[in-house]
């Protein structure tokens, strides 16, 4: 399965290491409400670096002395990354005792419990607005100013969405057990462990990937035409261009709103225009049988954005004589956006992690 899609600044020439040292990529969560001070569960602003989510979640639980499924938490993060998330859990009346939590773990692995409070609302997956990055890439081979007009032009006018290449596993691995498990259809309707639910995401997401990077190939994926729907940045309601008009076109110009491409389920071509509707028809017949046996899992209708443009992005290029040796970059995404698909329009990426990685993972 093809999963080398199509740039929207050309291949980047430069080169560049990431995750030298764990703690040059820091992500952290944008929660976008802040917890009450009161309720049934517990809220907890974690930092970690080196520790799965899931097991820590477990860990957490084992603390608090309740089930594991009364834990919960937004979103995975990178376990080769220093990250700060939101736990969450189910716990009424008392207050877990958590002091020895940092305790269990030793270096490299880091656990400290930042903040403990209350809400009254379980946080579930995807309850998050957004996250904050900042990187550091060493190692920079290329042209300085290739790497400063690509920073310009991502700053401006964004990168596709693309899902990123941790969404298919080591190696591909999420999509060939995703195909071997998705080709015959659902059988029965037993709920779906946690590794077979990773396996239809990647599949689901591989169709959305190989839809956008031909619209990046013709140029058209961050156009906004009548039909459209169009996905405001902030998270708002989503909502079908019927005509142009210049309050949108502006909102388009800056950012503010993109289109979206549906997601496979049942009906997915009523989530866009009927000329991108048959341009992804066209493009899916060749795994007629695999998308067939992906909707037979009944998925609930959704869509995603072309484009993501970052917020308050900033960088600094960090010289070693008369060329850049580093680069210092942070930026905002929203929910479920991937860091990777903006660096990938920066630098051909020699992650430093990789032969760390022994797990499936998926970020939100």
């Amino acid at each position: 399965m093809n999963t080398q899609w199509q740039y929207a600044w050309t291949a980047p020439q430069a080169s560049a290491d990431l995750k030298t040292f764990t703690s040059d990529f820091l992500v952290e969560e944008v929660l976008g409400y802040e917890p009450e001070g009161r309720g049934e569960f517990v809220y907890l602003w974690v930092e970690k670096q080196g520790v799965n989510t899931d097991y820590l979640a477990k860990r957490l639980a084992q603390a608090a002395d309740i089930s594991p499924s009364r834990v919960t938490y937004a979103g995975v993060k990178d376990r080769h990354a220093c990250t700060r998330q939101w736990f969450c859990l189910h716990i009424i009346g008392q207050a877990p005792d958590l002091a020895q939590i940092e305790q269990v773990f030793r270096e490299p692995e880091v656990v400290r419990v930042l903040r403990q409070t209350r809400h009254s609302k379980k946080l579930r997956t995807g309850g998050l607005q957004g996250n904050r990055f900042v990187l550091r890439l060493r190692n920079l081979q290329g042209e300085r100013d290739e790497i400063e007009q690509r920073l310009s032009l991502i700053e401006r006018f964004g990168v596709p969405n693309y899902y990123g290449e941790q969404r298919f596993g080591i190696q591909g691995n999420n999509l060939v057990n995703g195909y071997k498990f998705v080709m015959p259809g659902r059988k029965g309707t037993h709920k779906l462990n946690k590794t077979q639910s990773f396996w239809l995401s990647a599949i689901r997401s591989w169709f959305f990937n190989e839809a956008l990077s031909q619209f990046v190939e013709q140029g058209s994926w961050d156009t906004l035409s009548v039909g459209d729907i169009a996905q405001p940045r902030n998270g708002a309601q989503s909502f079908r261009i019927k005509e142009h008009s210049l309050a949108n076109l502006v909102r388009h110009r800056n950012g503010d709103i993109s289109p979206v491409l549906p997601l496979i389920s049942d009906g997915w071509p009523m989530g866009t225009n009927l000329e991108r509707a048959q341009a992804m028809q066209l493009l899916y017949a060749d795994q007629a049988d695999l998308l067939d046996g992906l909707i037979s899992f009944g998925f609930a209708r959704d869509s995603r954005a072309t484009r993501i443009v970052p917020e308050n992005m900033a960088w600094e290029l960090l010289s070693n004589g008369d060329s850049a040796d580093q680069l210092v970059l942070q930026f905002e995404l929203p929910k479920g956006a991937f860091a990777t698909s903006v660096l990938r329009e920066l630098f051909n990426i020699n992650d430093r992690s990789q032969e760390k990685h022994n797990e499936i993972t998926s970020i939100e």
